[in-house]
């Protein structure tokens, strides 16, 4: 039984951000739009502190430290949004929550957004903030990837750069409904099945988003820093994918994870029922609680 929570959420999730979606992309009014959205989510908890902390040469990024004593674990988390906007307030309090529940630290990083800094702007910015975790002494058994939707994306773009790079790896990664597959025929599958079942995406922009995010060059949908799901998986990382059975998003998680598992790689995918895209960052929701939960548990296993 979906809470009156998440359906309430379903329903302005319809009205607002999915409408914008579907008429001609203005990034401003979506950007707009979204900080109107923001006003209703609650401030990050009591016992976390917010610390926003310099060292990253092209973005803002901040440190999220739980007071219940979180150990050595470390948490970067790649927030979503199309590659282009942002739910700062909304992404602040589900990665306190996260690292609350797996106590650990987090560092949330505001990588640069299309189309004022296309592909791959925003990945060297992830990457340039895992390099600093290291650089400070925090050991890469200890480090958790998490990305949510565009996040998860360059979570997964992160791993395959730095296996091909020969760096080392984190403990694992948290792929919450990753936007995986850029290519020209991802118009299919569940992203054709769901077309009308998802609350909060459409594809009607499709085009235009894969255009800003690219700077135009679109003979770059097919790389797998780009569409991960085109990538090889060997050597990556754990890997615990959440997505809902309603999402366009769908089958992204499930041939990423099909592929992970081919290279030997292991893989997990927790498919919700009837939850809208980004489900696991509204707090007001129950659904949101058990997700956050099933992450930590997730983080703990693999991350002692």
């Amino acid at each position: 039984m979906v809470s009156w929570q998440t359906r309430t959420a379903k329903l302005i999730g319809r009205l607002t951000i999915r409408q914008a979606l579907k008429r001609d992309l203005s990034v401003q009014d979506m950007r707009d739009q979204i900080k109107r959205i923001e006003r209703f989510f609650p401030d990050v908890p009591d016992d976390v502190r917010v610390e926003s902390e310099p060292g990253l040469e092209h973005c803002d990024a901040e440190w999220l430290t739980p007071a219940s004593g979180p150990t050595e674990r470390v948490v970067l988390h790649l927030p979503g949004g199309a590659f282009m906007t942002c739910f700062k307030r909304a992404e602040r309090v589900f990665l306190a929550r996260l690292c609350r529940a797996a106590h650990a630290r987090g560092r949330l990083v505001f990588y640069r957004l299309a189309p004022e800094n296309p592909y791959p702007a925003g990945l060297e910015d992830c990457l340039e903030a895992y390099r600093q975790l290291l650089d400070q002494g925090i050991a890469p058994e200890h480090i958790f990837i998490s990305g949510m939707s565009a996040g998860g994306c360059l979570a997964l773009a992160m791993l395959l750069w730095l296996r091909d790079q020969e760096m080392p790896m984190p403990a694992g990664a948290l792929l919450m409904s990753p936007a995986a597959d850029f290519t020209e025929g991802s118009g299919e599958g569940s992203r054709v099945d769901n077309a009308k079942r998802d609350a909060l995406l459409s594809l009607e922009q499709g085009d235009e988003i894969r255009r800003l995010y690219l700077g135009g060059r679109t003979e770059l949908t097919d790389h797998p820093y780009v569409s991960p799901v085109m990538g090889d998986f060997t050597g990556l990382p754990p890997l615990l994918f959440q997505v809902s059975n309603t999402e366009i998003l769908l089958d992204d998680s499930r041939r990423c994870a099909e592929r992970a598992r081919a290279a030997g790689v292991p893989a997990e995918v927790d498919v919700w029922d009837r939850m809208p895209h980004g489900w696991q960052a509204l707090s007001f929701t129950p659904e949101s609680g058990r997700a956050i939960s099933r992450l930590a548990d997730f983080i703990r296993e693999y991350c002692p």
